[in-house]
């Protein structure tokens, strides 16, 4: 039987050092994307990005049912035997090579769909990816199940840099879909390759159904809610994509990359760290519920300040940064901006649902999720891209934020006033923010547009975080970075 969960005791060293691997990582890693949606943004047409975005959302909805919802089982279970963990790797890598020839079958089918006969190869291309995904996904999760978050943080870096780098090449030669196409195998390839050299873990030919049967019963929740998440965050890409066609697709795109994306990639890899602690805390509310708020309000620390600024400043910052051609986007950004205001907190309310083994209620939310979404988009469409973007993100707002808080904090460690307290002292100090931002419009503090930027922003952000000192609670958040910065400085002058 193999055993992986570490003593208690060393759930908050394994933290500390997690999160210095994963923040460091995925800094870098996300400043790399950044660069990235920039760079690729000024060398490719909004109509590459649009065709793209056509494709991927089928691919993941695919790769989605590979999974089968077995990757999370394996983090949170107690304990896993050797049989367990070869037949899961049979099943889904099984499964993903019957998807993938299905999907590739497809490809004149979603050529059709669009009305895009240059999406066939495209797609044949990135059918490879999805099985190369799969072969990959049960190593990763065992080197998340035994915390090893410094190899994690390692494969991310490196196969986000080399996909970075192959589609910057290609868009530089042969500026078109390839070069993101060739960018999305490269990056799934690199990381399989470092998952299986990290993980140490290889499958045997043993196969029992019996033993898998309770993991299998587990990830049927998760595929739930993964499914109907799908659907709530993708059938957007698809409706715009038939109907408002590529170059809409594309500014649309865009604008999710340049802000939800992000943020999405820095909830990700924190949850990597964050669930398999709290699933070994549910028996000790209080050390639970402490990890969780601390955790939501350093990410509302650093990201909310962020989303302000660029929903103010998006007129002037998206031109200069992407490239004139891509002013169309900026309505857009702007409407998504006021969706990732909340999700700090809400982005991250699946933690405690998976951590909880809540995951038919995970299944249930997501089912809401799809339909409040899908009707959101369906109502904006007429309106093209920016008519998606506003109805989904004021149903986002006033309706799936208030249900979810409610929903998660019923039963459980943490509870809805839980959330309610950590969220209001960020809420009133980026108000302030927003106040500050708002009046330094009319004022230019340098002649170079992005100098001018970063100086409102630094003094947006000081603005911020001097607001949240006059509150007990954010007082507490701020001393406690303080405290964790301390201790990250202190342990190398210690090590030494």
């Amino acid at each position: 039987m193999i055993e992986s969960q570490p003593a208690l005791t060393n759930l908050r060293r394994k933290a500390t050092v997690g999160a210095v691997f994963t923040g460091g990582a995925q800094a870098f890693r996300t400043g790399l994307q950044m660069l990235s949606v920039v760079v690729l943004s000024r060398l490719l047409s909004p109509e590459v990005f649009g065709l793209m975005a056509m494709i991927s959302p089928l691919m993941f909805f695919v790769m989605l049912f590979g999974q089968l919802g077995l990757n999370n089982a394996i983090i949170t279970a107690r304990t896993i035997s050797p049989a367990q963990l070869s037949t899961i790797f049979w099943i889904n890598n099984g499964v993903a090579a019957a998807l993938a020839l299905i999907f590739a079958a497809s490809a004149p089918l979603i050529a059709w769909f669009y009305g895009q006969p240059d999406l066939i190869a495209p797609v044949l291309v990135l059918a490879c990816s999805i099985l190369i995904s799969a072969a990959a996904s049960q190593h990763q999760a065992l080197i998340t199940r035994s915390m090893q978050f410094g190899r994690l943080a390692l494969i991310d870096v490196i196969s986000g840099a080399a996909g970075f780098l192959l589609a910057l090449v290609i868009a530089i030669i042969y500026p078109s879909i390839w070069a993101l196409v060739a960018s999305t195998v490269m990056t799934a390839l690199t990381a399989a390759a470092g998952s299986w050299l990290a993980s140490g873990w290889r499958p045997s030919r043993q196969f029992n159904w019996a033993q898998a049967l309770p993991m299998i019963k587990f990830g049927r929740g998760m595929m739930g809610f993964n499914v109907f998440n799908f659907l709530s965050r993708n059938l957007d890409n698809i409706l715009i994509g038939k109907f408002a066609g590529a170059v809409q697709l594309g500014y649309y795109d865009r604008a999710y990359k340049l802000l939800l994306f992000p943020l999405s990639q820095i909830n990700q890899p924190v949850g990597r760290v964050v669930i398999p602690i709290l699933s070994r805390l549910v028996d000790e509310p209080e050390r639970y519920r402490a990890v969780y708020l601390r955790t939501v309000q350093q990410l509302a620390l650093f990201t909310l300040p962020g989303v302000v600024f660029m929903i103010i400043y998006a007129e002037s910052a998206i031109p200069e940064i992407l490239g004139e051609h891509w002013r169309a986007s900026v309505p857009i950004f702007v409407w998504l901006g006021f969706a990732a205001l909340h999700q700090p907190i809400s982005a991250t309310t699946g933690w405690l649902f998976i951590s909880q083994s809540r995951t038919g209620e995970f299944a249930q939310w997501g089912l809401v999720v799809a339909v409040t979404s899908i009707a959101a988009f369906i109502v904006g469409l007429a309106w093209g891209a920016l008519g998606v973007a506003a109805a989904y993100a004021l149903s986002d707002m006033f309706i799936r934020m208030p249900i979810v808080w409610y929903w998660v904090g019923r039963k459980g460690p943490v509870r809805t006033i839980d959330l309610v307290n950590a969220a209001w002292p960020h809420v009133l100090a980026n108000m302030a923010m927003a106040l500050v931002l708002i009046g330094l419009i009319p004022f230019h503090l340098s002649g170079f547009l992005l100098l001018d930027l970063a100086m409102k922003f630094a003094a947006g952000f000081a603005v911020c975080w001097t607001t949240l000192a006059v509150f007990p609670k954010g007082r507490a958040v701020l001393m406690d970075l303080a405290g964790t910065v301390g201790n990250m400085l202190a342990r190398p002058a210690r090590a030494s």
